[in-house]
């Protein structure tokens, strides 16, 4: 009979403890599940999301690289300084003639600034002209040849007007 108790005692321990540790299952591991389950949800979302963007964002970098590679020149013309004596250099090739009057350096677009020349110059055709507008696209600076364009005959010669605008980046 005392075998009997001591057996009875230790079912009734027993089957006490199996009682409290399927609460303390029940009661705080089971919801933990859940959550870590809705974290691991929540998780491959926001990763996937991740990956879309990074992927989104490689190729904008992709595609902003090789627009910097395709235009590298015209980026670099905005650095570049405007420099008369120069371009007065690169314009007798087309002109026999061939003179800059500065009317106004100003800000333009906030980032940039621009200096509006007039040009006087002699060409013997007009088709000299053309091959300068061309040509000024090769040239290191960003400039614009604004229309109207007077071209007046003289002799053999043509006197040639027109303005100019030479685009740089501010200096910050």
């Amino acid at each position: 009979m005392i075998r009997g108790i001591n057996i009875l005692k230790l079912l009734i321990f027993l089957f006490i403890f199996i009682v409290i540790s399927f609460l303390i299952i029940f009661i705080f591991i089971v919801p933990d599940i859940k959550n870590l389950r809705n974290a691991k949800l929540e998780h491959k979302r926001t990763y996937n999301i991740y990956i879309f963007n990074k992927n989104k964002l490689n190729s904008k970098i992709k595609d902003l690289k090789d627009l910097k590679y395709n235009n590298l020149k015209i980026i670099q013309a905005f650095d570049n300084k405007f420099n008369e004596k120069d371009f007065i250099k690169f314009a007798k090739k087309y002109f026999k003639n061939a003179s800059l009057k500065e009317e106004a350096t100003k800000p333009y677009k906030q980032n940039f600034i621009k200096y509006s020349f007039k040009t006087v110059s002699k060409i013997t055709t007009p088709t000299v002209f053309y091959k300068f507008l061309t040509d000024i696209n090769r040239y290191d600076n960003i400039i614009q040849a604004d229309f109207p364009i007077h071209m007046q005959a003289v002799g053999n010669d043509i006197n040639t007007t027109f303005d100019l605008k030479v685009f740089i980046l501010k200096k910050r």
